[in-house]
């Protein structure tokens, strides 16, 4: 080492410290031997200090369990790590699974989720991840989780005999039609549930399609609830079924019904964009003439005018809406392979689409922000031929953040009331590498309102599952032959504002997917400071930590001798990084910045 201080005008001699990394050179024990020190004097009696200081708390990663079933907990212990940055927890490199704060001693203890698909077998690891350190576990071998068990067909109910009371019976849920079992469509069905748990939700659906009514809390102490439904005007004469759902513990019944009488049974010749022969209005006309459709002059009703014999539309989501909201629908029996023109109040387009092979197709419309409160319709058009349907829906209140309107009559100097919207915002969704999909039509709700979901490439024949957060079991539907399923689940009254998410989980085989919104509390309140002042959320991803890791600033000038640590200490060196640390000072001299040129 060679020391020049001329140079300087100031007569302080400058030093240059020349760090050369060498595997074959820096032996084990030097890696481990205390700090050197290596001064030089000048002329001046200025002293150059250089100080390699080795840590020698290399990181390590100890696991409670080395075998673990799919969507079991792994529990470890890790020590050395910096203390009070932030550990990522991955499987496989690939999943990010937890990130827990580390201590102030450089340790964290805690416990991951290992994903429900993970492969069976060995070959699997999890990564745990600091600043600048990076350790790899023992390998963690994967088992199969234990089949769920998919509860027996409820055969159809009508009536329950009621048991003798007894201290120790349990009451098996029951459904009974107490307005009986047949009705006229447009007609009113009351029903009386049994058995049930105190605070269930109860949801009404009809043919496991459309949602007839939704009530958050329902089940009273006794575990009984009783309530009325109306059937939509345009449902088709014939066999049908309401499905009564609740979660938590999930519980389905099924009571059969018989339609006595279809309205808007009539058909006529209307053309394709709905100019004459959509009829369906309420004193449209007698029922069967010609282009009238509908029901009879002295019964309004949602109509079919101008539609072939067994064409229907029906609304499957959003029967009532808020303004802005989302409405979902679904038509059968059109021409296939026709254009489906979706038009709000015979006025406005909402959206076109080409009517599916077997006469069907599946979709939703967003109502426009300005629509007014109060009755509406959504007409169904299609030509060759021509076919048109109505389906009646309503407007609860206007847009996210808007005053609902005054209810007719009301005084002008009375309170306005605001009605919770529907979801609003952008939609998100998840998918995997099988090609499963889940998605939600809208990022944003308030507490008590409903997202609208659709799961495509799931098990066929299986049911999903939606969870909150993991936690609160929303509901479980069936799974159609095509893997796909529609519907809503309802946002808890008391959720948080928020971040959250919905789990989507199907067994055989095991598929779980995670799709995440935003509660929002009041009209104006957003979740978070990003969303509140329109940006972006911070990504949060893997490839995000692992690159902030690797640009976050350091103080000082670091020189990482990794291939010297490898070498030297074997498998520790191939788990942690030592560093040396050179700092450049002049005796008696406050400590100066960084070496640029070290």
């Amino acid at each position: 080492m060679t020391s020049d201080r001329s140079a300087s005008p100031s007569g302080v001699r400058l030093s240059r410290v020349v760090a050369l990394t060498a595997g074959a050179t820096l032996g084990l024990g030097a890696l481990c031997a205390a700090p050197l020190a290596m001064t030089a004097t000048g002329g001046t009696g200025t002293t150059d200090t250089v100080a390699l200081a080795a840590d020698t708390a290399a990181p390590s990663v100890t696991l409670g369990d080395r075998s673990v079933k799919q969507g079991g907990e792994v529990p470890f212990t890790a020590t050395g790590f910096p203390a009070g940055g932030t550990l990522s927890v991955k499987f496989d490199d690939k999943t990010l699974l937890r990130q827990f704060t580390v201590g102030d001693d450089g340790s964290v203890s805690g416990s991951v989720t290992v994903p429900v698909d993970a492969s069976v077998g060995g070959g699997h690891w999890l990564r745990f991840l600091a600043p600048q350190t990076s350790v790899r576990s023992d390998e963690l071998t994967v088992t199969a989780a234990a089949p769920v068990p998919t509860p027996a067909p409820t055969p159809p109910q009508t009536s329950k005999p009621t048991p003798a009371p007894s201290a120790s019976a349990v009451t098996d849920p029951a459904l009974k039609l107490t307005s009986g079992a047949e009705v006229a469509a447009g007609g009113k069905v009351s029903f009386t549930l049994s058995g049930f748990v105190k605070g269930q939700d109860v949801t009404v659906k009809l043919d496991d399609d459309e949602i007839l009514a939704r009530w958050p809390d329902a089940v009273e102490a006794d575990g009984t609830f009783s309530a009325t439904v109306t059937l939509p005007a345009s449902v088709p004469a014939g066999k049908h079924w309401l499905r009564v759902l609740a979660p938590a513990p999930a519980t389905s019944l099924k009571a059969d019904l018989t339609i006595t009488t279809s309205a808007g049974s009539g058909s006529g010749g209307g053309s394709a964009d709905g100019s004459s022969g959509d009829g369906g209005d309420a004193g449209s006309g007698t029922a069967g003439a010609a282009g009238a459709g509908g029901s009879s002059g002295t019964t309004g009703g949602s109509g079919s005018g101008g539609a072939t014999t067994g064409t229907s539309a029906t609304i499957t989501a959003g029967s009532r809406v808020a303004a802005g909201g989302r409405v979902s629908f679904r038509v059968t029996g059109f021409p296939a392979g026709q254009q489906l023109t979706v038009k709000l109040d015979d006025s406005r387009i909402l959206g076109q689409w080409t009517v599916g092979t077997d006469g069907s197709y599946t979709g939703g419309v967003t109502v426009p922000a300005d629509t007014a409160k109060g009755a509406h319709w959504l007409r169904f058009l299609a030509p060759n031929p021509p076919t048109s349907h109505r389906a009646d829906f309503t407007v609860t209140s206007g847009a996210p953040g808007t005053t609902a309107s005054r209810a007719p009559g009301a005084s002008a100097t009375g309170s306005a009331t605001t009605s919770a919207p529907a979801a609003w915002g952008a939609p998100a969704s998840a998918t995997n590498d099988a090609g499963a999909k889940a998605e939600i039509t809208a990022g944003q709700v308030r507490p008590g309102g409903t997202l609208h979901f659709k799961v495509t490439g799931f098990p066929a024949g299986q049911k999903v599952t939606v969870k909150l957060d993991d936690e609160a079991v929303l509901g479980q539907w069936d799974i159609d032959d095509s893997g796909t399923h529609e519907g809503d689940v309802t946002v808890p009254v008391n959720t948080s504002a928020g971040g959250h998410w919905l789990r989507f989980l199907a067994p055989n085989p095991p598929t779980t997917l995670k799709v995440a919104f935003t509660v929002v509390t009041t009209s104006g309140e957003a979740a978070t400071s990003a969303s509140a002042s329109g940006t972006t959320a911070p990504d949060v991803s893997p490839k995000t930590l692992a690159a902030a890791s690797v640009e976050s600033p350091v103080s000082y000038a670091t020189i990482a001798w990794s291939a010297a640590a490898a070498a030297a200490g074997g498998a520790a060196g191939a788990a942690a990084t030592t560093y040396f640390v050179v700092r450049r000072r002049s005796a008696g001299a406050p400590a100066a910045g960084p070496v640029a040129d070290a």
